[in-house]
């Protein structure tokens, strides 16, 4: 879809749905009211200074947008909009970007993005750099992974995490036979090592994204299809483990890489299909489709909460 587009259409039904959706949800204290460029795919978010910025999926490289607090989003240019060079092998030359990973590392701005076509193993992850997000002065590192038709995996769908004591890690994996996580180089921040198979499903699983809380590693993911309109079934799901690279279980005892994982949410009503999540100053921010207005996807943030060790809205 083309997200730039559909702002003005959409802000005009968001304006008075959302504020809707807010006045319903305050009680709760968990869904955020939020105004402005709401239309959204896959979003990545992440707190710098005072600035709260938005990464995401875009028809014109890789999408972004900024708030002062975290409610009232602005638009604004696109990282590599014009695509880069490389690009083409995998994305039948277009400028889109998929699933971007925003993160700072040794006090500069990274972001992992994915280039490729739908259901396609053709795929490639890409990691660029910056003195801050603010600043903007992105350097493009290339390739870090990539996957064919030959290959048990894709390569989309990155997540970057930071151990305690100190090792970052890169998770993705997209359907086929799920999710990974390996280690990275601290300098190159390319994979390095043997890599660890965290989950599957056989409806479909991507969007992996891990945190910590206390002792425990959650492994958060998306199952089922994100874009079929009406038959679209995404929700999100979850498992935790002592391990960063598992086993990670749900609730129930059962290994994520059988096909395990605790539904945290799986929208109705109007908003269905939640998923694309990531986790940020202890908010969970996914998009949802608006099964009322063409099945657009919105932004929503909702504070996350841990009850007994398990994660809640």
């Amino acid at each position: 879809m083309q997200i730039k587009a559909q702002l003005k259409k959409v802000a005009a039904i968001t304006g008075l749905a959302l504020g809707a959706l807010g006045l319903a949800t305050q009680a709760e204290g968990a869904t955020w009211t939020l105004s402005g460029a709401l239309v959204t795919h896959d979003p990545s978010m992440y707190v710098e200074g005072s600035t709260w910025w938005v990464f995401e999926t875009s028809d014109t490289g890789i999408g972004v947008k900024y708030s002062p607090d975290g409610h009232s989003w602005t638009q604004g240019v696109s990282l590599f909009g014009n695509g880069l060079p490389w690009w083409g092998a995998y994305n039948g030359n277009t400028t889109k970007a998929w699933a971007p990973d925003i993160h700072d590392w040794n006090g500069r701005a990274i972001v992992y993005y994915a280039v490729s076509t739908f259901g396609s193993q053709n795929s490639a992850i890409g990691l660029a750099t910056a003195t801050s997000i603010a600043k903007g002065d992105w350097v493009d590192q290339g390739i870090v992974l990539s996957s064919n038709s030959g290959s048990d995996f894709n390569a989309i769908d990155p997540n970057f995490y930071v151990d305690p004591s100190g090792q970052p890690w890169l998770a993705y994996g997209s359907w086929w036979t799920g999710i990974y996580v390996t280690r990275v180089d601290v300098t190159t921040l390319k994979p390095t090592g043997s890599r660890y198979h965290l989950a599957a499903d056989s409806s479909g699983i991507e969007n992996s994204f891990i945190m910590r809380n206390g002792s425990y590693y959650y492994l958060f993911v998306s199952k089922g299809t994100c874009c079929s309109g009406s038959s679209s079934t995404y929700r999100i799901a979850y498992g935790r483990s002592a391990s960063v690279t598992g086993p990670y279980l749900d609730k129930n005892g059962v290994d994520m890489v059988n096909g395990g994982g605790t539904v945290l949410e799986a929208g109705a009503g109007e908003w269905i299909a939640p998923g694309g999540e990531s986790v940020a100053n202890g908010a969970m921010i996914r998009h949802k489709l608006d099964s009322y207005n063409n099945y657009t996807p919105i932004m929503f943030i909702s504070d996350l909460v841990f009850v007994n060790g398990w994660p809640s809205f």
